[in-house]
């Protein structure tokens, strides 16, 4: 798969998938595994003109667990993650024609996240999560995202 726009990259992880997460903690803390369904969609056109972006919901044994909304901005290699109206972190992002998109986020705690995203085929979206605190790497974790395909 090739993207020539990082709208049409963003527009291809749209759809609902069912996530398979394995973390693993590098101080010797047992390894957890986890299911979630994870729905992503663009971003309402409720500005002129809309931002760049996805609303990403998630729900685990059927109950809501969370949203987030990430927005990025074409000038620069920004953007914006917020989990509620009047919670905003930013980081900054790198993505690839070939369908990579790599987001980094420095939290409040000191601690800097690293997702990597990218797709295996159209329906199948592989990620890793790298956690570092001040003491270097503290855990990582492998998802893979398989898109609900409902029939035509």
């Amino acid at each position: 798969m090739e993207f020539h726009h990082l709208s049409q990259l963003l527009a291809h992880h749209w759809g609902t998938w069912i996530c398979q997460r394995t973390r693993f903690y590098l101080d010797g803390t047992p390894a957890n595994h986890g299911k979630a369904q994870l729905e992503i969609t663009g971003l309402s056109p409720d500005h002129a003109p809309p931002p760049l972006g996805i609303l990403l919901t998630w729900h685990e044994n059927n109950r809501p667990v969370g949203s987030t909304t990430l927005t990025f901005d074409l000038d620069s290699p920004q953007f914006s993650q917020n989990h509620r109206a009047d919670t905003s972190q930013g980081g900054h992002y790198t993505w690839s024609k070939t369908g990579v998109l790599e987001l980094t986020l420095p939290l409040l705690s000191g601690q800097k996240v690293v997702e990597r995203l990218w797709f295996a085929s159209a329906n199948l979206r592989l990620r890793t999560v790298r956690v570092r605190g001040a003491n270097g790497l503290e855990s990582v974790a492998f998802y893979s995202d398989i898109r609900r395909v409902t029939p035509s």
